[in-house]
């Protein structure tokens, strides 16, 4: 192959091809370091983007003005440009990999720090906060409404008007309503004057002082504003003035919890304006304050026709929930998702809904983009995991409930996760360790509690399962489950007493489970309280009629007490209702002394095989 062609390529003879590709790699590393801090903003990043910023200028000038270059300066600028930036670079791949590895999410090269939360919203927190509208009314508006003919009173006036402005952009707005209040007590025939006077009183939280001026102001103006005599002076900007007024009312009234006034002040303010969102707002909060949230559905519908706002159309969409409107509810959330991709409430919310329709593909999606959102959020990992579990995936569900541990120790709703999953691996011991480390961390549940005493129990340690239910029912005594496994554990070895203790406190947290009866009963009758055995299996037939277990029970009372006609009477109606206890009567010790009976003979006789009974 000839390469005469390269010839022909005209190439300078002082021209450094090493150093522009040098200086090349170092402009490009150079963009790297600079996206870095943007993203990523650390002194190291910092101090490595300015050594490599100068080291690139040297090296491009050293090539444009093709001064010869020392082998010294080139191995600082490889080592300065290069390797430098390069090391970074490598550690911030491994670091991914990493994160990808543990936590089975999307996770970019150069990672956010992450700040603190500016949103940690409240929802409680924005339905009692009202929605402003207009300010302060300017100077040069309320100038062309004065009636003073005293040219000096006037241009005094003016001056105080243009010093209240003047404070109240400063932030200074106590002094401004003392003077205020100085010009509307001067000129008590002006509404814009008075309008002003509320809006500070409101700011400066005297509510009632603002809602007085309200009044007055309200008075002047008369109920048909916009034919009134500021309109003729002021112009198009005195139009609104009523409803201005109108809102201020409102806003006092709500701050003063006076909110079925405040609606109707809101609603005034709507009268002449044709489009006035921040009312419709207010008067869905004031409805959300009185209970009355289908109401205020409608008016947050009327707000968001003419603007979108995220945190509007959460509100719509927690109050659809509320309602039990799931559907609406997770219509509203895909609208917040669409439109404001950073709205980590609403993911989680969708997620929770997601779930709880046990649509779980789209739940893992949610939970997902919620961990990518916020990477250090524990309960967003340990959801992820709940649904991916859901899904089929448990190595999947695994990783991201490791992760959720790793960034909370104490997560203890994430270690029962793990633990149900290592359980029904048949993985034991590890399901122990992790229901000890869930018991340990922020909340004993309940449920842990009880898979903990199981797995004693299937491991035949049924004394550590009576100390773990007893521990769990010290930690939640109004649990009726807790209480009734511990005394059925009891009762497995010969704890009878005890067992009737734990069975008469589940008896007062519910007492309309047949099963309960049937174990106490059990649980009496080797203390040879037969009678109280009798009662108990009697209620429990009160409650289930048909029961085979409770009406064997009520069999196996009548023969201990001697009773025979109970005895055949109630094991009859066992045996019809399931043919099986025959077998069980026959090796019951408690019939023993019936077995020559006749009656016990012909209902517990055992049917014959077809070959036997064809012969």
């Amino acid at each position: 192959m000839s390469f005469d062609f390269l010839k022909n390529i005209p190439i300078p003879v002082d021209y450094n091809v090493s150093l522009v590709f040098v200086v090349f790699l170092t402009a490009l590393f150079t963009i790297y370091m600079t996206v870095r801090c943007f993203r990523r903003l650390t002194v190291l990043s910092v101090i490595v983007l300015a050594i490599q910023l100068f080291m690139l200028t040297t090296g491009i000038l050293t090539v444009m003005d093709k001064v010869f270059s020392v082998p010294q300066y080139e191995i600082v600028l490889i080592i300065a440009g290069i390797l430098l930036p390069g090391i970074i670079l490598l550690s911030d791949y491994f670091r991914m990999k990493s994160r990808i590895r543990k936590s089975n999410t999307n996770v970019p090269l150069i990672e956010k720090i992450e700040k603190p939360k500016h949103t940690e919203w409240k929802l409680d927190e924005y339905t009692k906060k009202p929605e402003e509208w207009k300010d302060e009314i300017k100077p040069s508006v309320i100038t062309g409404t004065l009636e003073v003919t005293d040219k000096r009173l006037k241009h005094n006036i003016i001056r105080k008007l243009s010093a209240v402005d003047k404070l109240i952009a400063e932030g200074n707005i106590r002094q401004a309503y003392e003077i205020s209040t100085v010009l509307a007590d001067l000129l008590n025939s002006n509404p814009f004057i008075y309008y002003n006077a509320a809006w500070l009183s409101y700011k400066n939280e005297l509510y009632s002082e603002a809602i007085r001026y309200c009044k007055k102001a309200l008075y002047l103006l008369g109920n048909d504003f916009p034919l009134g005599f500021a309109k003729k002076k002021a112009g198009e900007e005195a139009e609104s003035l009523s409803s201005a007024v109108c809102f201020i009312y409102g806003l006092s009234l709500f701050a003063l919890n006076k909110y079925v006034l405040a609606i109707n002040q809101f609603a005034s303010a709507k009268k002449h304006v044709d489009v006035l969102s921040e009312a419709d707002v207010n008067i869905a909060k004031c409805y959300i304050a009185i209970g009355k949230t289908s109401e205020a559905q409608k008016h947050i519908r009327f707000a968001l026709k003419s603007r979108e706002d995220s945190k509007l159309r959460y509100l719509l969409a927690r109050l659809c929930y509320e309602n039990g409107d799931e559907s609406e509810c997770r219509n509203q959330l895909e609208i917040v998702t669409s439109n404001d991709p950073g709205f980590t409430e609403a993911w989680k919310m969708l997620g929770l809904i997601c779930r709880k329709q046990g649509d779980w593909p789209k739940a893992a999606a949610v939970f997902r983009k919620l961990s990518e959102l916020a990477p250090g959020d524990a309960d967003a990992y340990y959801m992820l995991g709940v649904a991916q579990r859901h899904e089929g995936k448990t190595d999947d569900a695994i990783a991201s409930l490791k992760y959720a541990v790793e960034l909370m120790p104490e997560h203890s709703r994430a270690y029962y996760s793990l633990a149900s999953i290592y359980d029904a691996k048949g993985k034991t011991d590890k399901a122990v360790d992790c229901l000890i480390r869930s018991l340990m961390g922020k909340e004993r549940l309940e449920m842990a509690y009880n898979l903990l005493a199981e797995i004693y129990i299937s491991t035949d340690r049924i004394p550590d399962a009576i100390m773990v239910y007893e521990e769990a029912a010290a930690e939640h005594p109004g649990s009726y489950v807790i209480h009734f496994n511990l005394g059925v554990t009891l009762m497995m070895i010969k704890r009878y007493e005890d067992a009737v203790k734990a069975f008469k406190k589940a008896h007062k947290i519910t007492s309309d489970d047949p099963a309960l009866y049937y174990n106490w009963a059990s649980a009496v009758i080797p203390l040879k309280n037969y009678s109280e055995a009798a009662r108990l299996y009697k209620e429990g037939l009160k409650l289930k009629g048909d029961d085979d277990e409770i009406l064997f029970g009520l069999a196996r009372v009548s023969a201990l007490s001697g009773d025979v006609e109970a005895t055949i009477g109630f094991l009859a109606r066992a045996i019809e209702i399931n043919p099986d206890m025959r077998i069980k009567a026959k090796s019951c010790l408690d019939f023993a002394a019936f077995r020559t009976h006749p009656d016990f003979m012909e209902i517990t006789r055992l049917p014959l095989r077809d070959e036997r009974r064809d012969a």
